[in-house]
């Protein structure tokens, strides 16, 4: 959600300098494109929610390592 949210917030800076009336405005308009850019970027990455079970399917298409297998502890 708020990846989308930043990447809406660039693409409405980039028109709107676009249509800026100076060099001025379209410089201010394109940095803070850049900025609502880098703010998307920074966002976590998808991740499924707690309630839905991950298959192996959706662990390769999300790059996930499979469950942890526990090992009896060693005998000393």
């Amino acid at each position: 959600m708020d990846k989308t949210y930043w990447l809406g917030r660039q693409a409405a800076a980039s028109a709107m300098a676009r249509g800026a009336s100076s060099a001025k405005v379209r410089l201010i308009h394109y940095d803070l494109a850049g900025r609502y850019s880098i703010k998307a970027a920074q966002c976590p990455a998808f991740m499924l929610p707690k309630a839905a079970l991950a298959t192996s399917d959706t662990r390769a298409a999300l790059q996930l390592q499979g469950p942890a297998t526990l090992a009896p502890p060693s005998p000393r």
